[in-house]
């Protein structure tokens, strides 16, 4: 009776045992498993949807491989092409009314402003190509803060411009960039606003032409009102109508 007593307790034991030795396999694999989806680092938790904004490092990536291409470099060539911009999309399959959200592509716009030409690309991330490369018209590219700057630049070295600003004209700096949420009064900035005539005889109905708002603080000044064509690189100063008058 005694054996058979230690027998059946060896056994339990043996099972006992044996379970313990099961869980300290698959209970460290299983926090292992949970840790792997869960940790930022890990392929899960780093997955990229199709719509997720760029990281700094797939922008980068999408423009060299937008610049690199040969379709490309034959329509801006490589010399002076700047960045537009860089947006994740969507695109159609045979089905109009589907996407393919397996893919992870991109829409760079990138744009020549001497030969005053664009193009639109289309990069597929994943496997590192150019899906599709169309021509842009100059009126077809928006404008961006290198046009603010370059048309503040040439605003600034026309002498009525900087008869009107006076002492302060050196204290103007274009308005790049997001706008700023601090409560301080902004310093002397120059904003920019897209101009497109309808009159045929306006150069800026054909060019790029930029209205450039002059800031003191919080308030817009009058004078000078500047309108720069930024194909022709002409400054165009409107005058007073008390000026206007002056002159007849």
């Amino acid at each position: 009776m005694q054996t058979h007593r230690w027998s059946l307790t060896r056994f339990i034991n043996r099972i006992a045992l044996s379970i313990l030795a099961l869980l300290s396999l698959t209970f460290p694999a299983a926090i292992a498993s949970w840790a792997q989806k869960t940790q930022p680092g890990s392929r899960v938790a780093t997955e990229r949807r199709p719509l997720d904004p760029l990281t700094p490092a797939e922008q980068a990536l999408a423009e060299r491989i937008a610049r690199g291409d040969g379709r490309v470099k034959e329509i801006l060539g490589e010399a002076g092409v700047r960045l537009v911009s860089a947006t994740p999309v969507l695109i159609k399959t045979e089905s109009p009314e589907k996407f393919d959200v397996a893919l992870r592509q991109v829409e760079v716009v990138l744009f020549q402003p001497q030969r005053e030409v664009g193009a639109r690309v289309i990069v597929n991330l994943r496997q590192n190509a150019v899906v599709e490369v169309s021509r842009l018209a100059s009126d077809q590219v928006r404008f961006t803060d290198d046009d603010l700057s370059d048309a503040f630049q040439l605003a600034m070295k026309d002498p009525e411009v900087l008869r009107v600003l006076g002492t302060e004209a050196q204290t103007f700096r274009p308005q790049t960039g997001p706008p700023t949420t601090t409560a301080a009064a902004p310093a002397n900035t120059v904003a920019g606003l897209p101009v497109r005539s309808s009159d045929p005889n306006d150069p800026c109905s054909k060019h790029r032409c930029l209205w450039l708002m002059f800031r003191r603080g919080n308030d817009y000044l009058s004078q000078p009102s500047v309108t720069v064509d930024l194909t022709d690189k002409r400054v165009y100063v409107e005058k007073p109508v008390t000026d206007r008058k002056a002159d007849h």
